[in-house]
């Protein structure tokens, strides 16, 4: 008697197949999103800081006009 053992089959291999196809897939989608969540961190904090600073340098401007109004309307006070 021989060995009538001839393996899983073509469609087992093909459902096996595309099995491993889609369960990499969803791992893959799942890696890239925990790794594209660093990027988007990091950006969403660079744009942050961006308009701390831009929000800053503007009320650093609004301060200072503030104070030349001051003093243009102390001195117009005065009589200077």
């Amino acid at each position: 008697m021989g060995n009538d053992n001839r393996g899983t089959g073509f469609f087992t291999g093909l459902i096996l197949f595309k099995a491993g196809f889609i369960l990499g897939g969803i791992i893959g989608a799942i890696a890239t999103y925990f790794l594209s969540q660093k990027n988007v961190r990091d950006t969403l904090k660079a744009k942050m800081k961006d308009a701390v600073t831009h929000a800053r340098e503007s009320i650093r401007e609004a301060i200072e006009e503030g104070r030349e109004a001051a003093a243009r309307k102390e001195a117009e006070l005065r009589g200077d």
